[in-house]
């Protein structure tokens, strides 16, 4: 969610049980003199392509196209970042800010996330392993420093998460309400507040992050559009 809009939250999670998270053109033909080609050969007749054998090319090649546009995966002090190359310079981009002007932020995000995986919706996943922070690139390239707190943000929720399992041995299993819900998303967003301030972000980004009324947190993952 960018401070712009109630739906434009950057930093939702999701329950563990539902493994949720708290995320043609047209071609022409160019006639010869003026002349019809297919007027010579009475019987010829043009073929319509297949259309789904047109949506199928499509989809390999935007298949391909993704699949060689990703690195094979950067790593920043322990964190591994996924995506491509473009989204994995921006998430660098992103860490480098939050350890040169807020280190204790960064601490707990290579401290509480394995991995921060480029995907379609936004979201926490503590209890992956590696935990998992998945970032949509509206998220990612709203600004650097919104997606620098985000990822802080998110970190925040994943601490509360294994926070549980420290204090409570022996339980495999951690209540929605220790790390989601309003309770745990009004400490996410203080939070975050301070990250923003440390890193200089905009007046607008620091007051967004302050309200509660966008209570984006009750969006499902799959209807998330950030």
């Amino acid at each position: 969610m960018s401070p712009q809009s109630t739906r434009e939250s950057m930093f939702v999670l999701g329950t563990r049980n539902n493994e949720e998270r708290t995320a043609c053109h047209e071609g022409g033909v160019l006639w010869s003199a003026g002349r019809d080609p297919f007027k010579t050969v009475p019987n010829r007749r043009q073929r319509p392509f297949p259309l789904g054998v047109a949506w199928f090319v499509a989809a390999v090649i935007a298949l391909l196209v993704i699949v060689f546009t990703r690195s094979k995966g950067t790593r920043l002090d322990g964190l591994e970042i996924q995506g491509t190359a473009t989204f994995e310079k921006q998430v660098i981009a992103a860490l480098t800010l939050l350890k040169t002007k807020s280190p204790e932020a960064y601490h707990l995000v290579t401290t509480h996330i394995g991995l921060i995986k480029q995907a379609q919706h936004t979201g926490m996943a503590a209890y992956a392993r590696p935990p998992t922070f998945e970032l949509s690139e509206r998220t990612a390239f709203y600004s650097l420093t919104w997606c620098a707190a985000s990822i802080a943000h998110d970190a925040f929720h994943a601490k509360l998460y294994h926070d549980y399992l420290q204090q409570h041995p022996g339980h495999a299993f951690v209540p929605n309400a220790v790390w989601m819900g309003e309770a745990a998303e009004r400490h996410c967003l203080r939070h975050q507040t301070r990250v923003l301030k440390d890193l200089g972000a905009e007046v607008e980004e620091i007051r967004w992050s302050r309200a509660l009324t966008h209570r984006y947190w009750e969006v499902e993952y799959h209807k998330r559009d950030w």
